[in-house]
């Protein structure tokens, strides 16, 4: 019989899936609202928790290939290059080499995975639920607002790399297969017990690990054992460690929003009862300041600890079970000490002619954008921070999968999952102040401080203001600042002026169960597979946001002011320049009443800071008392107060469907497979919202949390229609034709669904309060991503362990989340709320090409033997209805156009080597800093303006010998060029973020017996 026999059956069943795929753009959403929004579920085809055992990079590649090859689906693959050894350092990193897929970094290590520009990704564990506790984390000086600033979304950073057996990236699902991938499916898979060799082995490495700027070694490690009874019962066990010190240096002004546009010229501040003559630019030019400059040292200890343990049981010859426990913990502590140039601190409006501003008398330089490039700035004044923040995050997740494999046409399996995380967040900050304060009782806290009370605009009766030099660094990323000697340093000047404390908590409990039946119809003609499944699944998150309060209502001193109907007497921000009426400030030490407080830093941007030590910080939940007693009045009443507007509780359950035929053998030149997967999502969101008349535990609504939160809950429901298509079809003995459509989906951002209305405040000028400066809130009405996509290869795999190919993608998503600024009055006061909202479609189309090459073979000269090359280049376009001031459409935000990645290797009589470079161009930014930034211009229009990354490349490398079978040295340097990231601002030259962590290194042994 023909192999193509029968083919108006296999036509007819692949245009009936095709149609259903064509059709369910329409009608893929059914929806009721009844009011409120959606997680993600997991689900896939059987787990194959299958393993290879490979030696070295060549062997890994070699078998990322023949997994290639034999899958219908389009799929690309990391091996490890030995037992408990990835190709790189964590997942994030070993991904970031195969085609189409980038990844974003945060302090050297690879965090996000985004594949073909889309961070909307499903990750999954031998095909199902995965939790690490860093599903969503905070971090930073914004994350205290409690609105989401600062926030990580499914960071593998804390996934130990050495516990997985190998990675596949699914560019296409399958109906069997969990929805929730709108970029791609990442599947993790562990190791199976049964493929390794009888009775008992082991394998792993001990490393130790530095980076620049850190200067300890700290231990790396990972062993793996094997048991194998016999062929029907073996047990694996691995348990790893990584301990890794990071100094990052960080520019940043995205942390405030007070941009603004002035002309103001004006010169150093005389004081002495003399204002600073106040001009404007010559010829009234504008030009664009941040609110404060950020230059900050990270250091960042993380430590992260995994182990595993699976058993599979062949019970008999047709029933086989497998039980996996897969263990993550991660310890993270960061000390951060920053400098602030003070461009307008006070946050004055864009077109105030008072601020401090630019000495239009000294050189200087204003380009055509309004940026500006270089000159002197006036400052009335100075401050340092310094910053503590510590992050548990720990994970458990087990999985029960039993097969069920006769020798008749039927076949199946069913599967059970469980999964629980919870993340800890702790922090607190100190505001060192360098120039004059007062406090709310007018008293001078450090009287020969330069400037006047918290940098106002003019201070007749204030001390003589500085002047700073600032270069924005051209289109580097990084500017410089310099300061007149002793204004950062000088212990007479520093008042310990601001202090507060935060938390954030995070838990989460999966569950699935899953089934699968298979049948093999003898009577048709081709080798074709008949399946169905079924999935139950329910995800429950809680997201817990708190301040750290303290009374200050003590000993019959109302510190915190007279109590009122609206306020209490709790306090968040301990600042002596704060009061509620009653001119008796708080507590206050300065670095001269309190020396054991202050310490002194290098800072890499402007050199001798003095900075708040640090040990008085590791614990936020007392931090609030020490302040006091540091200050000889002893309170012990700090506690957290739960913010009701910015924590929620997330319940999603989803019940899933499929129908899927499989048609193609091994003997076949050609595999169909298509079907449909019916995914029916309900949604249980409670959260808070604003009281009409809110009132309030501190002295303020800037001062604590609302004591009066509105509970709401909402209800969802809508089914996705989610075809599927896949054909692969062999042109040759070496070459493969592949032709793949789907329409995906992927759950939307659980924060922006559960978030209530978080307000933000500033102090101006010398005012004893704050005052409403915008916020954000959530949207429980928010739909999921949705798309349509069609992907097409051709691959030739010409000879053992090479490949060429060239791949073509094209999606189109129906609607992005795009922030949606809504003018919202308080106090008096409006000023933007930014909202979540589905806003335009668009698609991402594009091209990749993917070269494998090892030089191999008896006609090669024998010094060419054991080079090797691996790279992949990808072009995309994207286009997005992302509307800003300057542009009415735009790239999808994360999108590079170009990106490529380059690997050579070596590998011969025990020796091995390779260098491995990733590049990708420039994109509207889509890591936490945003892709968009509202500034309010000269005329009091609110312009919304693009963030956008700069171009990055970062060369890798590894050298090892193995010394026998047994035993192998390995080094290996990540980032051997010290690149560095950055962001600007609408325009090359305006710096908006910049972090560079240098080089780090690797050293130990390797070992198996």
């Amino acid at each position: 019989m023909s192999q193509f026999a029968g083919r108006p059956r296999i036509v007819a069943m692949s245009g009936a899936s095709l149609l259903v795929l064509a059709l369910s753009s329409a009608a893929s959403a059914q929806q009721t609202t009844t009011v409120t929004s959606a997680a993600a579920a997991a689900d896939t085809s059987p787990p194959a928790v299958s393993e290879v055992v490979v030696t070295g990079y060549r062997a890994s590649l070699q078998t990322a290939l023949t997994l290639k090859r034999n899958s219908v689906m389009p799929i690309d693959s990391v091996a490890p290059e030995d037992i408990g050894k990835m190709p790189d350092q964590n997942v994030a990193e070993s991904l970031q080499r195969l085609p189409g897929v980038q990844i974003d970094r945060t302090g050297g290590q690879g965090t996000t995975v985004l594949i073909d520009g889309l961070r909307q990704n499903l990750v999954t564990l031998n095909g199902d639920l995965f939790v690490t506790g860093r599903e969503w984390a905070v971090s930073g000086e914004s994350s205290n607002g409690g609105s989401g600033a600062g926030n990580q979304y499914g960071s593998l950073e804390g996934i130990p790399s050495e516990e997985i057996s190998g990675i596949d990236v699914y560019k296409n699902p399958q109906a069997s297969m969990t929805e929730g991938g709108l970029g791609g499916t990442i599947d993790l898979k562990l190791r199976d017990p049964l493929s390794g060799p009888d009775g008992f082995s082991a394998g792993g490495n001990i490393r130790g690990t530095t980076a620049e700027g850190d200067g300890s070694w700290t231990p790396v490690g990972a062993l793996v054992v094997n048991y194998k009874l016999n062929d029907r019962f073996a047990i694996t066990a691995s348990v790893s460690y990584d301990d890794e010190n990071t100094h990052t240096k960080e520019f940043q002004d995205q942390n405030r929003s007070q941009w603004a546009w002035t002309q103001s010229s004006t010169g150093p501040n005389p004081g002495n009862g003399t204002n600073a003559v106040e001009t404007v630019m010559p010829n009234g030019q504008y030009y664009l300041v941040p609110q404060l400059a950020y230059f900050t040292d990270q250091y960042d200890k993380r430590k992260i600890f995994g182990s595993s343990i699976g058993i599979a049981w062949k019970i008999t010859d047709d029933l086989t079970t497998h039980l996996n426990w897969f263990f993550s913990r991660e310890d993270d502590t960061e000390l951060s000490y920053s400098d602030k140039a003070w461009f307008n601190g006070q946050g004055d409006a864009s077109g105030n002619p008072a601020m401090p501003a630019l000495d239009a008398a000294d050189p200087y330089s204003i380009d055509g954008n309004g940026v500006l490039q270089s000159g002197t700035y006036s400052a009335n004044g100075a401050e340092t921070a310094t910053d503590y923040f510590h992050t548990v995050s720990q994970a458990n997740n087990f999985q029960w999968v039993t097969k069920w494999d006769p020798s008749g046409p039927f076949k199946a399996d069913l599967s059970v999952f469980y999964s629980q995380s919870y993340s800890n967040f702790q922090a607190d900050q100190a505001d060192i102040e360098h120039g004059l304060y007062l406090t709310a009782g007018g008293v001078a806290t450090s009287p020969s401080a330069p400037g006047c009370n918290n940098g106002a605009d003019q201070c007749a009766g204030g001390n003589p203001g500085y002047q700073f030099n600032w270069n924005n660094g051209g289109t580097s990323g990084l500017p410089s600042v310099s300061y007149p000697t002793n204004i950062l340093d000088n212990p007479t000047y520093a008042t310990f002026k601001s202090n507060w404390a935060w938390a954030n908590f995070t838990g989460e409990k999966d569950w699935a169960v899953k089934g699968n039946l298979y049948y093999k119809p003898t009577f048709i003609p081709e080798d074709t597979t008949l399946s169905a499944g079924f999935r139950f699944a329910e995800r429950d998150l809680n997201q817990t946001f708190g301040r750290y309060l303290i009374d200050g209502d003590l000993d019959g001193v109302q510190y915190a002011g007279p109590v009122t109907a609206n306020t209490g007497p709790w306090l968040y921000y301990q600042d002596p320049g704060y009061s509620n009426g009653n001119g008796i400030n708080i507590p206050y030490s300065t670095a001269v009443s309190n020396p054991g407080l202050a310490m002194t830093v290098n800072n890499f941007g402007t050199g001798s800071i003095l900075v708040k030590n640090p040990a008085t910080m590791t614990n936020p939940s007392t931090y609030l008392n020490q302040i006091w007693a540091g200050a000889g009045v002893p309170n012990n009443t700090e506690k957290l107060f739960v913010d009701g507007l910015s924590s929620f509780q997330v319940k999603e359950t989803t019940y899933a469907g499929y129908l899927m035929g499989d048609i193609g053998g091994p003997s076949d030149r050609y595999h169909i497979n298509f079907g449909v997967r019916l995914v029916d999502t309900n949604l249980t969101i409670d959260g808070g919202q604003s009281a009409e008349s809110p009132t309030y535990y501190g002295t303020a609504s800037w001062n604590g949390v609302d004591s009066n939160v509105v509970p709401v809950s909402t209800s969802r429901n809508y089914v996705d229609i989610l075809p599927s298509f896949n054909f692969v079809l062999d042109l040759s003995d070496t070459q493969k034709f592949r032709l793949d459509a789907a329409r995906v989906m992927s759950p939307q951002d659980l924060y922006s669904l559960g978030l209530g209305n978080s307000y933000g405040f500033t102090r101006q000028g010398s005012s004893t309060t704050f005052v409403f400066d915008g916020g954000s809130s959530g949207n429980p009405k928010l739909d999921p991503y949705r798309a349509t996509q069609v992907v097409t290869s051709w691959e030739d795999y010409f000879a053992h362990g090479a490949l060429i190919s060239v791949a073509g993608f094209y999606k189109a998503i129906d609607s992005f989340v795009e922030q949606e600024n809504v003018p919202t009055t308080i106090g008096g006061v409006t000023a933007n709320v930014s909202e979540p909202v589905n806003g335009g479609a668009g698609y991402i189309y594009g091209a990749e090409v993917n070269f494998q090459y090892a030089l191999d073979g008896d006609w090669l000269w024998t010094g060419l033997k054991g080079f090797g090359v691996a790279a992949n280049y990808t072009r995309s376009q994207s286009h997005s209805q992302q509307n800003v001031t300057f542009a009415s459409t735009n790239t999808i935000p994360g999108v590079s156009k170009d990106a490529l990645t380059v690997t050579g290797y070596y590998e011969r009589a025990g020796f091995s080597a390779r260098l491995s470079y990733s590049w990708r161009d420039s994109a509207i930014n889509d890591s936490p800093v945003g892709a968009t930034f509202p500034i309010t211009n000269q005329n009091g229009v609110s312009q919304v303006y693009q963030i956008y990354s700069a171009p990055y490349g970062q060369l890798d490398g590894q050298i090892g010998y193995d010394i026998n079978r047994w035993v192998g040295v390995i080094f290996s340097v990540q980032n051997i060029t010290g690149s560095a990231l950055h962001t600007y601002l609408q325009w090359p030259n305006e710096p908006f973020t910049y972090d560079s962590w240098g080089r780090r290194y690797f050293a130990g042994v390797k070992f198996k017996f």
